[in-house]
C-alpha cells in the first residue's frame, strides 16, 4: 500500500510552523546559538521557504518578542484595571501575583526569551521593556502612588515597590522554571495571595498611622 501523500501546508500554517519552531529555539539556545538552517530544518523546509515569510533571522525574533510582550501586556493589564480604580489593595496585588503565576506557568519560553534578549545585549531586549514591563509598571505604579495619596501605603518609592512585588512573583517562577528547584506545596492561589500578604504587611500603614 503507498503510503499517504504529506498534506501541504497552507501558507498561514506554514509560518505559524515557523514561528512554533523558532520560540523553541530560541528559548532553547538564545538568538545568537539559533542559526535559520536549525529553523527551516525543524519545521521541515528549506532557508528560502522560510524567507518568503521573514526577511532575516532579526526579523523573526523581533517579530515573536513583540507579540509575546503585547499579549502578556494586553491581558495583564485588562485584567487589572477592573482593580486598578479601587481600595482593595489585597485584591490587587493577589490578582497581579496571579496573572505573573499564570503567564510563565502557561508560557515558559516568554522567561527564557526575555532572559536571552537581555543577557545577550540584544536590541530587541528593548521590546519587552518597552512593550509589557513599561506598560505593567505604569499602572502597579500608580495605583501604589494613588494608595500612598491616601495614606494607605507609607511613602515609598512607586517605582521601587512594584519592582519590589513583581520581583516576587518572577523570582518564584525563576526557582521553578530556570533552576527546576522543588517546587512549592500550595496551590497557585495561595501562593498569589501569601506573595500580597508579604508585600502589604511591608508597605501598608498601620492603623496608629505608623509604618
Amino acid at each position: 500500500m503507498a503510503p499517504t501523500p504529506k498534506r501541504r501546508m497552507h501558507a498561514a500554517e506554514r509560518r505559524q510552523a515557523i514561528v512554533d519552531a523558532a520560540v523553541r529555539l530560541f528559548a532553547e539556545r538564545g538568538f545568537r546559538g539559533t542559526t535559520t538552517r536549525d529553523i527551516a530544518a525543524s519545521v521541515g523546509v528549506t532557508e528560502p521557504v522560510l524567507y518568503q515569510h521573514f526577511r532575516t533571522k532579526g526579523d523573526l525574533y523581533r517579530a515573536i518578542l513583540e507579540a509575546k510582550a503585547r499579549q502578556g501586556s494586553e491581558q495583564t493589564i485588562a485584567a487589572l484595571e477592573q482593580h486598578s480604580h479601587t481600595s482593595d489593595d489585597r485584591a490587587f496585588f493577589t490578582r497581579l501575583a496571579t496573572l505573573i503565576l499564570e503567564q510563565h506557568a502557561e508560557d515558559p519560553t516568554f522567561m527564557r526569551l526575555l532572559f536571552y534578549s537581555a543577557l545577550e545585549g540584544s536590541e530587541f531586549s528593548e521590546y519587552f521593556f518597552r512593550d509589557y514591563v513599561q506598560c505593567l509598571q505604569k499602572l502597579v505604579t500608580a495605583y501604589i502612588s494613588r494608595r500612598a495619596g491616601a495614606r494607605a501605603f507609607r511613602k515609598i518609592d512607586s517605582t521601587l515597590a512594584c519592582r519590589a512585588f513583581v520581583g516576587m512573583g518572577v523570582q518564584h517562577c525563576m526557582a521553578e522554571l530556570i533552576f527546576h528547584r522543588k517546587k512549592v506545596r500550595m496551590s497557585r492561589a495561595r501562593i498569589a495571595a501569601t506573595l500580597a500578604d508579604l508585600f502589604l504587611h511591608g508597605i501598608s500603614v498601620s492603623r496608629n498611622g505608623k509604618p
